[in-house]
């Protein structure tokens, strides 16, 4: 299981079980368009970051290469998912404090500009999703984030 180490508030991990699988396809192979949608994602994912602030030293964890199918009662997800599931993870740091705050709330613009934002579904995610989009809250959330950064049990 992962766990988050709070080396300071400009290190920042996201969970999500949206396939964010990082492939480096970045032209459509024909033949392939699971690399190639996983990869949009994952653009997508750096683009969100990217609204307010530069990503650096950003990593993507795949179930593929970081875990098995994890019991989410141990995470943070909404409601409506429940029991056995992929999770992707990934960590990032960003080069000033409280890019991301708003009132009291450290990542309160980072949810917002992941919410509702579109996404590719049906890859290999295991999870079923109302709308193929980002949802930061209530019942259907898929991604969250965390201050720290990611380290992972072996």
């Amino acid at each position: 299981m992962a766990r988050i180490i709070n080396l300071s508030d400009k290190h920042i991990t996201g969970f999500t079980l949206v396939d964010i699988t990082p492939t480096g396809m970045t032209r459509d192979p024909g033949v392939n368009s699971l690399s190639r949608n996983q990869q949009r994602n994952w653009e997508t994912v750096i683009q969100c970051i990217g609204l307010r602030a530069q990503p650096m030293n950003l990593q993507c964890f795949s179930p593929d290469n970081r875990m098995e199918l994890e019991d989410l009662k141990d995470w943070e997800f909404g409601e409506m998912y429940t029991g056995r599931h992929k999770i992707w993870a990934f960590s990032f740091m960003v080069e000033h404090s409280n890019v991301f705050a708003q009132g009291n709330d450290p990542l309160k613009l980072l949810d917002d500009s992941f919410d509702e934002v579109p996404v590719t579904t049906y890859l290999t995610e295991t999870a079923k999703f109302i709308l193929p989009v980002f949802y930061t809250s209530g019942a259907i959330k898929n991604i969250y984030f965390k201050i720290g950064s990611l380290k992972l049990n072996s």
